[in-house]
């Protein structure tokens, strides 16, 4: 079941939900959006994704044409009707687009936004991923560099990852981890990348090229305030397989173990107690 809201207005049929070919988010990718995951209608970390929808749009010199609490409003619309339709776990997407206009470069062109909440219903993450692990490789399509195109713009011009999540699928892989043009880690396709050495916790910093994920920021707060020891480090794609454990997070996934990357085992081929602890915490706190 999907549940569809287009500039405020439910949809009851999916095949209703239409936008002009003319809007700026299908010709250029120029949108912002966020995923978040609704548990029993409660909407996981609003706050944080919308202030993050926020900060993506002003990158990009859009300014958003709705408040914090009219988003809020038709989000959580959303997620009760999924709710009351029986659906304890859901997926939301918001995507906000510059809106339709004449084919041209010039965002000036569009002038008001487009406003798109998809909700479905989100089965359980299989348990596989957390009693077995996952593997990954690393792609051979690199991270953009930052100045050219700041993933901290979630925004619908998705095109570096998908080449380097096809990698991955191509090769049966769960997910592809991207290196910059330093040939240190910045992230997988759609999460954040960790890794335990020595006990200590280091994920790359958000100069390194990545997206300063939701999830990323609940486990340095929690690392924090369990006095785990912690770094935003610099890492290689060696220095990563070399480590002791190596996970990811994301606002649907979660915390889940890597246990190998391309031929690599990490630590003993199976998911890493410190890892498995700090999910532990994160799940309690849903």
């Amino acid at each position: 079941m999907k549940v569809i809201s287009i500039n405020g207005q439910i949809l009851d049929l999916e095949k209703d939900a239409k936008i002009s070919v003319l809007d700026r988010g299908f010709l250029y990718g120029d949108s912002v959006y966020e995923v978040t995951e609704v548990r029993n209608g409660k909407v996981g970390f609003l706050k944080a994704h919308l202030d993050r929808l926020q900060n993506s749009a002003l990158k990009m010199h859009m300014h958003l044409q709705l408040s914090f609490k009219e988003y809020e409003r038709r989000i959580i619309e959303v997620a009760t009707r999924l709710h009351e339709a029986g659906h304890d776990r859901c997926y939301i997407r918001l995507v906000v687009t510059r809106g339709e206009g004449e084919i041209t470069l010039d965002p000036q062109a569009a002038s008001n936004q487009n406003v798109i909440i998809i909700g479905k219903e989100l089965p359980e993450n299989p348990t596989s991923w957390y009693d077995d692990g996952v593997e990954v490789i690393i792609a051979s399509t690199l991270r953009n560099p930052v100045k050219s195109m700041d993933p901290n713009i979630k925004s619908g011009n998705y095109l570096n990852n998908i080449l380097a999540y096809n990698e991955a699928k191509e090769a049966g892989y769960f997910d592809a981890i991207m290196l910059n043009q330093d040939g240190n880690v910045t992230e997988c396709t759609t999460s954040n990348i960790w890794i335990v050495k020595d006990g200590i916790f280091k994920t790359p910093p958000i100069a390194a090229g990545l997206l300063k994920g939701i999830t990323r920021e609940n486990v340095i707060r929690i690392l924090g305030k369990h006095g785990i020891a912690f770094e935003e480090v610099n890492f290689t794609g060696s220095e990563l397989k070399d480590a002791d454990e190596c996970f990811l997070t994301s606002s649907t996934k979660y915390l889940v173990p890597i246990v190998k990357v391309d031929d690599t085992i990490i630590g003993n081929g199976k998911p890493g107690c410190k890892t498995l602890q700090v999910l532990d915490i994160f799940k309690s706190e849903l």
